[in-house]
């Protein structure tokens, strides 16, 4: 017989080994719990930890986005003409916005700045970054890059100013001694409504530039180049290759920059542009956020308006989100058509 049948005839487990499992299980369970039990401390540690440091941020959001907001609002629907005193609600800003013909001006401009600048600056951004993409020496590439983005991080009142000297009525502004090289006489562009707004979408498309041309060289470089060898072999021609295989690739880069291209348009503000801030209104190129400024400052010497302001500013808000909105939907449609 072995000792196993000698110690325990009727083959029962001995509770000594079952004292000591359940001993065992008992200090695994208690193990695991207290593992537990400190990753939900840490966890709690680093969530306090990190609302401190994103308080700040929290702070200038509430601030600086929704009680600006709040503000608008309020003023938009107020009735009673006095700011932030007594409110009243009444939608008659509204009716009052639009019969104002200052305010019509300001938002034909805007949407004449947004249908021109919008899609010329697309286009050249496209060829331009099309041709960058495709220097094969990489020290120059990376020259010209920096090159092109350069102005992005310019101060834009520094480049408005640098425009506005550029258009300077007198003969010594670039613009008018090159006009002066075919014969044309100078162009007064700070004084002239006709030349005015041909100065804010010359500013328009130059100042869109540089983030597009960046944007669109990492797309078109993200393109498969197998793709072109493969159409090359078939014998598809250059054109038909940029239109087959390179704009399906960089589709989806060119319909977010013309999502944020058309709402940066239609805030855009020419501060700096003009002689001052009434050289705009002069020559009929304000747009809505000039407009809302100069509401907001009287820095036209004209009536200052809080709650037209406010009520320009829902306007402008509501453009902004049914684009977003559009854009959305049109990044759906498109995306599963170039998937």
């Amino acid at each position: 017989m072995n000792s196993t049948a000698q110690g325990n005839p009727n083959g029962v487990k001995s509770p000594e080994k079952n004292v000591f499992k359940l001993k065992h299980w008992d200090s695994q369970t208690k193990t695991v719990k207290a593992v537990k039990n400190k990753k939900s401390v840490k966890r709690d540690d680093n969530f306090f930890l990190q609302l401190i440091w994103i308080a700040p941020a929290f702070f200038f959001l509430i601030i600086f986005t929704f009680y600006a907001a709040f503000i608008v609002f309020k003023n938009g629907f107020n009735g009673s003409g006095r700011f932030l005193i007594e409110w009243v609600f009444s939608t008659l800003n509204f009716r009052d916005l639009f019969e104002d013909p200052t305010f019509i001006v300001a938002m034909r401009n805007s949407l004449i700045y947004v249908i021109v600048v919008v899609p010329i600056g697309l286009i050249i951004s496209i060829g331009v970054a099309k041709a960058l993409s495709s220097v094969l020496n990489k020290r120059i590439f990376s020259f010209l890059q920096g090159v092109f983005f350069l102005p992005y991080v310019t101060s834009a009142m520094a480049i408005a100013m640098a425009f506005a000297f550029m258009f300077s009525p007198s003969e010594y502004g670039l613009f008018n001694r090159m006009l002066s090289v075919f014969g044309i006489n100078a162009i007064h562009w700070t004084q002239d409504p006709r030349a005015g707004i041909w100065m804010l979408l010359i500013f328009g498309i130059w100042r869109s530039l540089p983030f597009s041309i960046v944007m669109l060289t990492a797309a078109f470089m993200r393109v498969n180049p197998q793709y072109y060898s493969a159409a090359s072999i078939d014998g598809m021609k250059k054109w038909k290759q940029f239109w087959r295989i390179s704009m399906p690739g960089i589709m989806s880069t060119v319909i977010y920059l013309s999502t944020i291209g058309i709402i940066g348009a239609f805030k855009a503000m020419p501060l700096g542009l003009f002689s001052s801030e009434s050289g705009a209104e002069l020559v009929k190129a304000q747009t809505v956020v000039l407009w809302i400024y100069e509401k907001t400052t009287g820095a036209s010497q004209g009536a200052v308006s809080h709650q037209q302001a406010g009520a320009a500013s829902i306007v402008l808000m509501v453009i902004i989100l049914v684009i977003t909105i559009v854009s959305r939907q049109a990044t759906k449609v498109l995306s599963k058509r170039y998937k």
